[in-house]
């Protein structure tokens, strides 16, 4: 790409910036408030209760996974003696410190908002958790029909003594574990474990004799009403009940790896085993139980947290999902079909009209499925080439991929098996591509492959055409309902000669060239990213109007901080929308005054990457697969694609220009790292998502109202 920035040699060059760590706001606090401003969607009043459980059941998923990712990386590093500081000036020490502080404080933030407001409400509206002591004879008799059945023959019983006790406490799972001695007080009495499998349901439904309530007792409640049945003629303990995180940040050594499946599955299983980071204990055990609790789970060094509560709080997903309380749950948004394709007609017929833009999930995903499944099916396409990261549980995409394959197309397929929680599913649908004779990739060594493309050769009148779909999200059509994200479809030459040049990179160990248009990380994203805010910095240096807006998932590495930073004081207007992660401290004088930073938290994921340069009049637009993280930058393969259809241009700035208004989602992140909403009338907020979906309607009915031809229904 041509710099059009000012001639560098005209500038004086200005004094280096002299940051220091109060400059730099901690990532693992930084997330720890993110995951505040999502439970904050759980205390809100104005919002349906069921939408509100989902909120809480979010932020524990968050939870478990950033122990598990996050916790157990900063305990190896404390363990080993490590002092290096963070760009805020903490060691891991002190981070773990701080860190476990405020968990603590979010959790009984959690089940307060659960006990104190949720739980009431449900009740009211006739969804009911119930306890043991509420059974009448009639429910009892039947849990103990359900026991009999589906959960007896399921459990299998541990005892402490036993080596292999440890590693029958699988991960996130509730465990129980209660004392069982003889009458005869000569026997020792013996601590058994009793671990409860994840695929069986936690809420075992009971009938209401009145009707038109929904009743249910917990898994753990059904197994400690009837634990006896375990151990016939023996005296049995209340069962305490707790549940393990451990560490995940166990990686492969792919460099040397002969074969990379084989040794994803070794870590998997090393996981099962792995050192405990957090043991959550629900509150009543005894003080014998909780010790026995910390010795067999290894928690030489885990942080133990009393829960005040049911455990695993992740269970209210199912509760926000439950049929027949509509009155409970936010008026559904539909997804539109998008107007630029018309009803019936080839996705490449109309990808060949323009680029297509498509903001989801007001927009649907099924162009993007189209583009795969009509590849798999036309006889004029040769290849079809394509990432997979994370895919829904019952892939369409896979699915087309296969018959694809199966029909004798080229199809070659990189799949990430580093994609972490996902690994065990992308290692069998590989599998599945594999028997259909696909080509796989496991991935590149030394990196994962987070980029979103995918490439279909179509051969035209002689001729190959490439068509092709860049996104800032996963080819997974179950999250593309609940994560906001931009995807552009085009068959322009010069970004397919790219794409062909991308695959060749991943797939086949070519010499990395610098592309025309898009940018790729770890070679060259970073440094144009630079280059356009350096660019931006320039021309506010010698008067010029600059700005620069970005949106994307988190903000945390140090040199594009530094290079915001710079062009700040040097007067370019930026305005970042951070959903996660943000590092950088805005309103910072003489550094940061002129930046501001905005984080929305609604209904949907914000998931998308969209990067804004002013440029003198003539903005440079790109959509990404990467955020601001050295992650992304330095240690992944990511995608950088401008975007050059002038309308499409134009929607990408009024979504960042509605974003940035936002005002009754969107929080504004102070100087001090805390986050606050503006305070304005109820008539003057201005809620994005909602304005979003209002205006993706009214499109879609226009189109529908005024159709430019009539469209026959022909025989498929």
């Amino acid at each position: 790409m041509t710099s059009s920035s000012p001639n560098p040699e005209a500038q004086t060059a200005p004094p280096k910036l002299r940051l220091t760590e109060e400059h730099f706001i901690n990532r693992e606090l930084s997330w720890l408030a993110f995951n505040s401003r999502v439970l904050d969607e759980a205390a809100r009043p104005d919002l349906p209760v069921l939408e509100r459980v989902k909120f809480l059941a979010i932020t524990a998923s968050n939870l478990d996974e950033f122990f598990m990712v996050r916790i157990g990386g900063l305990q190896l590093l404390r363990e080993q003696g490590r002092r290096v500081r963070d760009n805020a000036g903490l060691t891991p020490t002190q981070q773990w410190e701080q860190v476990h502080q405020q968990a603590a404080v979010f959790v009984a933030r959690q089940y307060d908002i659960l006990q104190q407001q949720l739980v009431p409400l449900m009740n009211e509206k006739g969804i009911r958790r119930l306890l043991n002591s509420e059974l009448t004879p009639a429910q009892r008799t039947l849990l103990r029909e359900y026991f009999d059945e589906h959960i007896f023959p399921v459990l299998s019983p541990v005892v402490v003594d036993d080596t292999g006790a440890r590693a029958a406490i699988p991960a996130l799972n509730i465990v129980l574990l209660c004392t069982v001695s003889n009458d005869d007080e000569q026997t020792e009495k013996r601590h058994v474990l009793l671990p409860l499998p994840a695929n069986l349901p936690r809420h075992v439904l009971v009938p209401d004799p009145d009707g038109g309530q929904y009743l249910y007792v917990n898994l753990e409640d059904v197994v400690a009403l009837f634990i006896g049945e375990f151990f016939p003629a023996e005296k049995v303990s209340a069962p305490a009940r707790f549940r393990v995180s451990r560490n995940t940040d166990i990686t492969v050594d792919d460099e040397s790896a002969f074969d990379l499946a084989s040794e994803m599955e070794e870590v998997l299983e090393k996981r099962l085993q792995s050192q405990a980071i957090r043991i959550e204990i629900e509150a009543g055990a005894s003080r014998e139980h909780t010790r026995i609790i910390r010795e067999v789970c290894g928690a030489r060094t885990a942080q133990i947290y009393d829960i005040p509560g049911e455990l695993d709080l992740r269970a209210f997903f199912q509760i926000a999902g439950i049929s027949g309380f509509d009155e409970l749950k936010v008026d559904p948004w539909d997804s539109h079909a998008s107007t630029a394709i018309t009803p019936g007609e080839s996705i490449f017929d109309a990808i060949k009209r323009g680029d297509i833009l498509l903001h989801h999930p007001y927009e649907s995903f099924d162009p993007v499925l189209a583009l795969v499944e009509e590849a798999a099916a036309d006889p004029n396409v040769i290849a079809i080439k394509q990432i997979l990261y994370r895919t829904a549980k019952n892939s369409r995409i896979i699915s087309a991929l296969i018959r694809a394959a199966q029909a004798g197309k080229h199809v070659t397929v990189l799949v990430e098996l580093k994609a972490r929680f996902d690994e065990a599913r992308n290692l069998e649908r590989a599998n599945d591509l594999i028997n259909a004779g696909a080509q796989i990739i496991y991935g590149v060594a030394g990196l994962k492959t987070h980029a979103k493309v995918c490439l279909v050769m179509r051969r035209e009148s002689g001729h190959m055409t490439r068509y092709m779909h860049f996104g800032t999200g996963n080819y997974n059509e179950a999250t593309s309902k609940l994560y906001t994200d931009i995807s552009v479809l085009t068959c322009r030459a010069d970004f397919g000669a790219d794409a062909s040049a991308f695959f060749n990179t991943v797939t086949g160990r070519s010499r990395f060239v610098h592309f025309t248009k898009l940018s790729m990380a770890p070679y060259g994203l970073r440094e144009r990213l630079v280059s356009l805010i350096h660019s931006e910095t320039a021309r506010a240096r010698q008067g010029e109007a600059a700005e620069i807006m970005l949106k994307m998932n988190a903000l945390e590495d140090r040199q594009m901080i530094e290079a915001l930073y710079e062009a700040s004081q040097a007067g370019v207007k930026i305005r970042l929308n951070v959903r996660g992660i943000c590092c950088l401290r805005p309103g910072i004088k003489g550094i940061s005054e002129n930046i501001s930073v905005v984080s929305i938290i609604d209904r949907y994921l914000e998931h998308a990457r969209i990067f804004w340069f002013r440029q003198g009049g003539k903005p440079a637009v790109f959509i990404a697969s990467a955020d601001f993280m050295n992650r992304n930058l330095s240690k992944r393969v990511e995608l950088l694609t401008p975007v050059e259809d002038k309308e499409a241009r134009k929607r990408l700035l009024r979504i960042l220009e509605i974003h940035f208004a936002d005002t009754a989602r969107g929080r504004v992140l102070k100087s001090d790292g805390t986050w606050h909403l503006p305070q304005v009338t109820a008539a003057k907020k201005v809620r994005s998502q909602e304005q979003f979906a209002r205006e993706m309607a009214k499109r879609a009915r226009q189109a529908n109202e005024s159709p430019d031809v009539l469209v026959p229904h022909t025989p498929k």
